[in-house]
């Protein structure tokens, strides 16, 4: 596994913009894996419901009665929706949950309160035998608590524990791991709303302290953080708009490359404050 691509938000709603990059991931030629959300969906599913969603500093607590509806709309209609597409772009995919296998394990974040879980431990098996296969995994964020019941993981924190994951298995022979988060924003932004290219571990917990990042983009970046930290050579940020965009984003060519190392001048220390779009 060489890529891991998170996507969520307009794209994945945007059939068009899902089979031009299931195409850019096949001409990649690299082992990769997408992982998708799906949370605005289940939203409007709930209220059709009579359910009223729950958040917690932009955290769904995914209430038990709410838990169904998760699996319905993410490991069923939007998962297999993607496979289809894929199909008709040309590219051969299987679709996944993170309950598939044990691919994802996860610890309640509100015990007695709901089936949102933080991601506990990871096994890579099934996807990797599927790529060796040709095939690329389409993974829904999905899984199963540690007391065996269904749960809720945003597809952000899934994304960064599976390329940490495969980045602690590479060796020394071993191609580098990368990160995708495709967003509806277009980078990181600094004081003037411009896209900052490149952001340094280092000068990520500057930046949210001063306010620069904040919200969902704050969460987003420290993820990126924490996928350096576990040996991923390189995280971007930013949205996709056309054919030939994964590519651009893995090359710097557009959004922002979170990488290792320190930061020098040119990163802001204050200003505007970039949101993340929906995950």
């Amino acid at each position: 596994m060489e890529l891991v691509v998170k996507t969520g938000g307009r794209v994945a709603a945007d059939q068009q913009a899902m089979a031009s990059l299931f195409q850019d991931l096949a001409s990649l030629r690299l082992p990769s894996v997408l992982v998708h959300g799906g949370g605005a969906a289940v939203t409007d599913l709930a209220a059709r419901l009579g359910i009223t969603s729950a958040f917690h500093e932009g955290v769904r607590i995914t209430q038990p009665e709410e838990m169904a509806l998760v699996d319905m709309v993410l490991a069923g209609e939007t998962n297999t929706e993607l496979v289809r597409l894929a199909r008709r772009a040309g590219v051969a995919a299987v679709g996944l949950t993170g309950s598939d296998g044990e691919l994802l394990t996860g610890t309640l974040l509100f015990p007695g309160r709901g089936r949102t879980a933080r991601v506990s431990s990871v096994n890579l098996a099934v996807p990797e035998l599927l790529l060796k296969e040709g095939f690329l995994p389409v993974i829904a964020t999905v899984g199963t608590g540690e007391d065996g019941q269904a749960v809720n993981i945003n597809a952000d924190e899934a994304a960064q524990a599976i390329a940490c994951a495969a980045a602690r298995r590479a060796g020394r022979d071993t191609p580098p791991v990368q990160l995708c988060f495709i967003s509806d924003t277009a980078g990181v932004l600094d004081d003037q709303g411009r896209i900052i290219p490149e952001i340094p571990r280092s000068a990520i917990e500057d930046l949210i302290a001063a306010g620069t990042v904040r919200d969902g983009m704050a969460a987003k970046i420290r993820s990126c953080g924490a996928a350096l930290e576990a040996g991923v050579t390189r995280v971007v940020v930013g949205s996709y708009e056309q054919a030939g965009d994964i590519s651009r984003l893995l090359q710097g060519e557009r959004g922002t490359s979170i990488v290792p190392g320190t930061a020098g001048p040119g990163i802001p220390a204050s200003g505007r404050a970039a949101k993340g779009g929906p995950r």
